[in-house]
Formats: C-alpha cells, structure tokens, sequence
C-alpha cells in the first residue's frame, strides 16, 4: 500500500481539469510501497498532483503539453536555486486582467506564436473554468473567463516549489510511447497511466489525444 506525502493535499497551482488530488488518499491504497519501487513513472502528469502528493522520492514526470511542462521545469529550477520570489515576480508581469477580455486575447495570441510557458500559465489562470483547450493546430483556444492568477494561486505555487525541493522528479515532454521507449522501465518500477477520456468526451484538451493513441496505450 502506498503512502501521502503529507496529510494535507496540495491542489495544483493550475487548478488542472482531471486532477486526482481528491480521490489520492483512495488511490495510494492500490500503490505499491515506495521501500518497493525505484522509480515511479506519472506518465500523464497534468497538474503534477500524484508526483506531488505521494511519497515517491524518485519520479519521471511526463505530459506532451510542452509549455506545461516548461512550467514545471521553471518552478522546479527556481525552488532549488532559491529564486522562488523572481519566479513569482515572472509569472505576475504576464498576469492577464480579469476585466479585460482584450488583455486575454492578446495574452493567447502571443502565446499561440511564441508556447512561452508564463503566458501558458497567464491564460490557464485566467480562462473559462481554468480549462486549458486547444483547437486541432494545437493552438490554446478557451474563451476569456474573467480571472486571474491571485493571492492563493500565488500560494499554491510556493507550496509546489517547497515539494519540488525535496523530489528528484525529472521532467518530460514526450508522447507516452516515445517515453518508454526513450526510459524503459525496468521490473521494480511502477508506472501509472491517467490518459485523456477519448472515447467518452470531446473535451478541448483531447486535442493532443487519438484513438490511434488509445489503441496504443492499450497495447502497451
């Protein structure tokens, strides 16, 4: 059986649609010790809740949303260079207006042309539902939502940053068949699979997922 890092859950900073941060303390229970598993491979890592919540030391981190996980990777480098605050002061000079639909617009523009991570997280932050959506180009096309990343957004961020101190977690941006043929597993590894619901919703953010890639996955 699997453990929590800690008894209190943190919540991603990008409020990620699917998270399992909820459901993680019935989840652990089918996890395997982490005394038992070398590397823990969160394979579809979203908004990073299980590689932050549970207590695997060791982690690959992968997600094909390249600017998210640009994110992450600025996070992580800022919290072991002890340049949390400069991070932060980043993140709020792309910070969109919540009463300005225009400033939203040109935030997605620019961010469409250029997949610059801080304008990634300005417009999840800021969009409809905090729901990150995408077209079949791959372009981010959510609608203004009137919000904006603020004091507890702010917060999560730092709490994030404190866990990515204590973790070796290395960061991917690969299509999950890529990344196993990239990082095999090996027999005292445990890999955990969340993909997109294809089959069950048309949900934005399936853009970057087939049912080519499900047919895969399940032959994987």
């Amino acid at each position: 059986m699997g453990k929590l890092r800690s008894s209190k859950t943190l919540k991603p900073p990008t409020n990620y649609s699917g998270s399992k941060d909820k459901l993680l303390s019935q989840m652990v229970n089918y996890f395997p010790n982490r005394e038992n598993v070398n590397t823990f491979y969160d394979v579809f890592c979203g908004g990073l809740s299980v590689s932050i919540n549970t207590d695997y030391q060791k982690i690959i981190a992968n997600d094909i949303i390249t600017p998210l996980m640009w994110f992450y990777k600025n996070l992580q480098n800022a919290a072991n260079s002890g340049q949390v605050d400069l991070e932060i002061e980043k993140i709020m000079i792309c910070r969109v207006d919540k009463t300005s639909k225009e400033d939203f617009l040109n935030v997605r523009t620019s961010f469409n042309k250029t997949r610059d991570p801080y304008l990634f997280f300005a417009l999840v932050s800021s969009c409809t539902n905090n729901m990150m959506r995408f077209n079949k180009k791959f372009q981010f096309n959510q609608s203004f939502g009137k919000r904006t990343v603020n004091d507890n957004t702010i917060q999560k961020i730092r709490d994030y940053c404190e866990v990515l101190k204590e973790k070796d977690i290395f960061f991917t941006r690969h299509n999950f068949m890529e990344l196993i043929e990239k990082y095999p597993p090996g027999k005292n590894d445990f890999v955990y699979l969340d993909p997109p619901y294809a089959f069950i919703t048309e949900a934005g953010y399936n853009a970057y997922w087939s049912k080519e890639d499900e047919e895969n996955l399940y032959k994987l």
